[in-house]
């Protein structure tokens, strides 16, 4: 793992680090189509540009980046790629630049608390890096350590993030699409800084899935805990980006375990855990699901998913204009217009198949992905009928960013009948919890 020196907090360093990034990818642009005879764009360099930049940068830029590699249904492949290499490839502090700041923290007792802590991070992130360590009674833990300074670097990247949005639009992607962006970033940030809501979480999601199996989530250690200093039960496991390595028996375990987690957390807990990036979830040589990081985490109110469901129901049905009362109830109509009900046919032609009672979902032979880029004009065209659903952005990217572990995992599922178990039994526990 390459070494960094501790991130720079200072505004105008960033900025003109961003800048002078975002006016060599333009000039690069600008020169491939000005060059006679050049038929299409080459996005490779521009995707090493990105990741080199990003990578060295930490903070929400390089928060970003990596959101960004999964956005594979907007960016150019090539740049998807390099972003996602900023998954597993941070550079990380050397740990002498950290020890002192731990000692503060530990009002100097950190060697009384814990027997050992390794030197060489087990993994570097944007906002912090993790250490293996071993406490006196000699349990095997994990230190997740936000780097020192990093809420300064966080407010001031966010303001200059703001002012660069727009580059975005470099790559095709709309300006509604790079505002909502944006706002994602930033609670994302809020939240992932809060590491006591983030341990809170955690042992919410534990409780209810104590006895879930096939799903491990590590415990924390509450008493070693403190202001920026996470603390947790080391749980091995290879990462979700390794997983096509495995047999393809495990990979089915895997993501029947994911889809019935997922579904779980919906009409079991009400809540979801709203960062699916591969990093973040990890698989054993027997099958089973380790899930880490729980600093985002979205709750999922009755009214929200009385409307998904509707919209579920409708997709199931034999007619694509019950969409249209699902929507309403999303919330993701715009008021007095016209229903697009040219897209709620198509939408409705391509998953109702898909819905149906023992129908299985192969998620890499379908090629979904491609489909819903094919009807990428018509949902354009539609754009003045649809508006953004309250509460739906971070549930909608978590979909997404799930649906490609699936891909990955090349899973082979009977969705429908998961997703309808588990609504039934939701629609009990309304019906019995129901006053009067």
């Amino acid at each position: 793992m390459s070494r960094f020196s501790r991130p720079s907090a200072s505004a105008l360093g960033r900025f003109l680090n961003l800048g002078g990034t975002g006016a060599r990818i333009a000039g690069n642009l600008l020169v491939q189509r000005i060059t006679p005879g050049k038929a299409r764009i080459d996005w490779a360099p521009i995707g090493a540009l990105l990741g080199d930049t990003l990578g060295q940068m930490k903070g929400p830029v390089l928060k970003l980046g990596q959101q960004a590699s999964q956005w594979q249904d907007v960016l150019p492949p090539p740049v998807s790629a390099a972003l996602s290499r900023l998954q597993n490839q941070v550079p990380s502090l050397p740990f002498a630049s950290l020890e002192s700041h731990l000692q503060r923290r530990y009002d100097g007792r950190l060697y009384e608390l814990f027997d050992t802590i390794e030197a060489q991070p087990a993994a570097a992130a944007s906002l912090g890096q993790v250490h293996r360590a071993r406490d006196q009674q000699g349990r095997a833990l994990i230190m997740k350590i936000q780097y020192p300074g990093i809420r300064d670097i966080c407010d001031a990247d966010l303001r200059q993030l703001r002012r660069l949005m727009p580059l975005g639009r470099l790559f095709g992607t709309p300006s509604a699409r790079l505002e909502s962006v944006y706002r994602e970033l930033q609670r994302g940030i809020d939240q992932e800084l809060d590491y006591d809501a983030e341990r809170q979480n955690l042992e919410c999601f534990r409780q209810h899935f104590a006895d879930w199996p096939g799903v491990h989530i590590p415990f924390a250690a509450t008493e070693l805990c403190r202001p920026g200093v996470l603390v947790l039960e080391e749980r091995p496991g290879r990462s979700m980006n390794e997983v096509e390595q495995a047999p393809i028996e495990i990979r089915q375990r895997l993501a029947e375990a994911l889809c019935d987690w997922l579904a779980e957390q919906a009409f079991g807990l009400g809540q979801l855990h709203a960062d699916p990036h591969p990093g973040n979830l990890a698989w054993t040589e027997t099958g089973e699901l380790v899930v880490y990081d729980f600093g985002s985490v979205v709750p999922l109110p009755e009214r929200l998913l009385r409307a998904y469901v509707q919209i579920f129901d409708a997709l199931r049905g034999p007619s694509s204009e019950a969409l249209e009362a699902g929507f309403q109830a999303l919330g993701g109509r715009q008021p007095g217009s016209a229903p697009p009900h040219s897209l709620y046919r198509r939408i409705h032609l391509l998953l109702h198949p898909l819905l149906q009672p023992g129908a299985q979902w192969d998620f890499r032979g379908a090629s979904l992905h491609q489909q819903l880029i094919e009807l990428s004009p018509l949902l354009m065209s539609a754009l003045g009928s649809l508006q953004p659903a309250s509460g739906t952005l971070l549930v909608n990217r978590t979909l997404e960013g799930h649906y490609w572990n699936l891909y990955r995992l090349g899973a082979c599922l009977p969705v429908a009948d998961l997703l309808a178990n588990h609504i039934e039994q939701w629609r009990a526990g309304l019906q019995t919890n129901k006053p009067g």
